[in-house]
Formats: structure tokens, C-alpha cells, sequence
């Protein structure tokens, strides 16, 4: 995998980790990012479209199901962060696989 021929996914990885950083301090810290959070999210769904039509593999499905599902989670409870976890594991797949 080379840069070149694999930007679009390198860029959506780093800016789900960004959001998912953010989502962290969120709740680990008890910062309200509020509307930043929820623009990020929608960048970080658009980069993982792109991602997955430019540089498809399976384990990008993984992601966009996690953020698919992101909205029907509750910030705060069990299962946001897991179904963020979930999603970035869908990225360290298409890297190691």
C-alpha cells in the first residue's frame, strides 16, 4: 500500500481518529463539543464513503456499518463507544489484511 494510491484512505482513518479522540475527551473528560462533533461525524462518514469507493476492502464495510449505526447509539452509554471501536477496527483491518 502506497501513499499515493491509498490517500483517500489515509485520510479518512486519520480523520476518524480525530473524531474518535474527540469523542473521547467528550467522554472521558466531560467536554461538550456539541455541533463540532456532530460536523465532524458527517466529514468522517463522507471520507469513509470515499475511502471505500477508491480504495475497497471488505473491512471499510465494517466502518461504514459503525458509523451507519452511530445515530441510533446514545453518547454516554456502553454502546457508543463500542460501535466506535468497531468502526476503527474496520480501519486497522484494511491496513494489517
Amino acid at each position: 500500500m502506497t501513499l499515493t494510491s491509498h490517500w483517500p484512505l489515509h485520510a479518512a482513518a486519520a480523520v476518524y481518529a480525530l473524531n474518535l479522540g474527540v469523542g473521547l475527551g467528550a467522554q472521558l473528560l466531560q467536554m461538550h463539543f456539541g455541533v463540532f462533533h456532530h460536523w465532524l461525524y458527517a466529514l468522517v462518514f463522507a471520507a469513509a464513503i470515499l475511502a471505500t469507493l477508491l480504495c475497497f476492502h471488505w473491512a471499510l464495510l465494517v466502518t461504514l456499518l459503525a458509523l451507519a449505526a452511530m445515530p441510533l447509539t446514545k453518547p454516554g452509554k456502553a454502546a457508543h463507544p463500542s460501535v466506535a471501536g468497531v468502526g476503527a477496527l474496520g480501519y486497522v483491518l484494511a491496513y494489517l489484511i
